[in-house]
């Protein structure tokens, strides 16, 4: 098993499992609610109509469907990078360490994207990405400790 603190290996795992969730999803069935709050309403970024003045979700357009589809292959890569650097072989090298550092910048940098367009996504569907918002955040921020903090020896030659 790895090395990897309990605190970094259960947000990755918690993070990890709702986002392969949703990229398993936008690959297979795009526009399909899972049973997370909000997601209903989340569907509608990817297609809606009007009925009686609500926006309800409506079936998924083919250009959308294929944009959906590629989002959610990333984030299957995304997801898979991140766990297999998390649970694989025991190792003190800085490759783990520089992964993690790239994972927790970019969990920080896509949270903060979302952060960014909240709003426009809350008054669009009336959903909010606060949820995704924190759980990268709280990924990335254990991601950034472990590889700034936590000692590593070089492997012997």
């Amino acid at each position: 098993m790895s090395n990897v603190p309990l605190v970094v290996k259960l947000s990755v795992a918690a993070t990890e499992s709702v986002l392969m969730a949703a990229g398993v999803r936008d690959v297979l069935i795009p526009g399909t609610p899972l049973p997370l709050p909000g997601d209903d309403k989340l569907m509608l970024l990817w297609s809606s109509a009007m009925k009686r003045k609500q926006r309800i979700a409506a079936p998924v357009p083919p250009p959308q469907a294929f944009l959906a589809a590629m989002l959610g292959a990333f984030v299957l890569l995304s997801a898979a990078a991140k766990l297999a650097a998390t649970f694989s072989h025991f190792e003190g090298t800085f490759l783990r360490r520089n992964l993690f550092l790239v994972f927790g910048c970019a969990d920080l940098a896509i949270a903060a994207l979302m952060h960014h367009h909240s709003a426009v996504v809350l008054e669009f569907t009336g959903a909010g990405l606060d949820n995704f918002v924190l759980l990268l955040m709280i990924e990335g921020v254990a991601f950034l400790l472990d590889a700034i903090f936590r000692p590593r020896k070089a492997k012997s030659a």
